[in-house]
């Protein structure tokens, strides 16, 4: 069997960070939308079900909706470009979709793919793995790949 396709770790962690920034900004939006809706609907809810008796919150939410519409597309390319290069089956993508549906979901998911990322660059081969001259991931003990302290590379 071949050995995998080491991951780069660097463009692994870049996407991540963009993820991370994209997970925050979507829960967010989306608390800002729910918080929206209930005004619209619950607290100046109309007689009929999804009616509104305030052109204010009404108004609000014909201009929120379509701007956290985009904000959700951002969110789900950037988290499309971070299961590229994790290159993880198609469940961890939808997973990675579904956590920016569900308000408060945003936050608790970027937090558990942040540790299934940490896990897996410890577990899978990277390129920087064979630039340091080390082997598989799990050879990594500390942040300057088993250099001494100080800068990459500065050996006298």
């Amino acid at each position: 069997m071949a050995a995998p396709r080491p991951l780069d770790e660097v463009a692994v962690r870049t996407s991540f960070a963009r993820f991370r920034v994209a997970s925050i900004v979507e829960g967010i939006a989306l608390l800002v939308l729910v918080a929206i809706m209930i005004m619209r609907y619950v607290v100046f809810g109309g007689d009929a079900w999804f009616t509104s008796t305030s052109d204010l919150w009404t108004q609000i939410s014909k201009t929120w909706s379509p701007i956290h519409g985009l904000i959700y597309m951002i969110y789900v390319v950037l988290a499309f470009d971070l299961w590229i290069k994790m290159r993880w089956g198609l469940p961890r993508m939808l997973l990675l979709m579904f956590f920016g549906v569900v308000p408060v979901l945003s936050f608790f998911g970027e937090r558990w793919t942040h540790q299934a990322i940490e896990d897996e660059l410890q577990r899978r081969p990277t390129l920087q793995d064979e630039e340091r001259g080390g082997g598989h991931g799990g050879d990594r003990s500390g942040d300057h790949g088993g250099e001494p302290d100080g800068a990459p590379g500065d050996r006298p």
